[in-house]
């Protein structure tokens, strides 16, 4: 997105402008912010699929060892995992643990897309 914004305000990699700079004088917000909404929209998504799809079970089992609770005793993480999980993420991004957002995404369910649909097709 940046590279769009310096495009559109003719602005060259030569010119050594920063995208904080680039960012501030588009006045469009950072897009770490358009990135967090779409993760936490897409872990609601999942949240709230029925238990029998393999994605929520997926998820669900993750929640789970964000809680400490491994699927059996004999269960261990590969040694060569990546530094930081998808459910890190959505801590740092709402500062709250993974589960706490599972439960309050279940409990949201999906009444506001219902609400949408009804509102459009009158």
């Amino acid at each position: 997105m940046v590279k769009c914004q310096r495009q559109i305000l003719g602005i060259r990699w030569q010119d050594h402008v920063r995208n904080a700079e680039v960012t501030i004088q588009t006045g469009l917000p950072p897009v770490i912010d358009h990135i967090v909404k779409r993760r936490n929209a897409i872990f609601g998504h999942i949240a709230r699929m029925p238990s029998n799809v393999p994605v929520h079970q997926a998820l669900s089992c993750q929640v789970d060892l964000s809680l400490g609770r491994p699927p059996n005793r004999s269960w261990k993480r590969r040694p060569s995992r990546p530094p930081k999980r998808w459910l890190d993420q959505i801590h740092d991004d709402s500062q709250r643990p993974p589960a706490d957002v599972w439960r309050d995404d279940i409990r949201r369910g999906h009444r506001g897309a219902t609400q949408r649909s009804s509102t459009t097709t009158r």
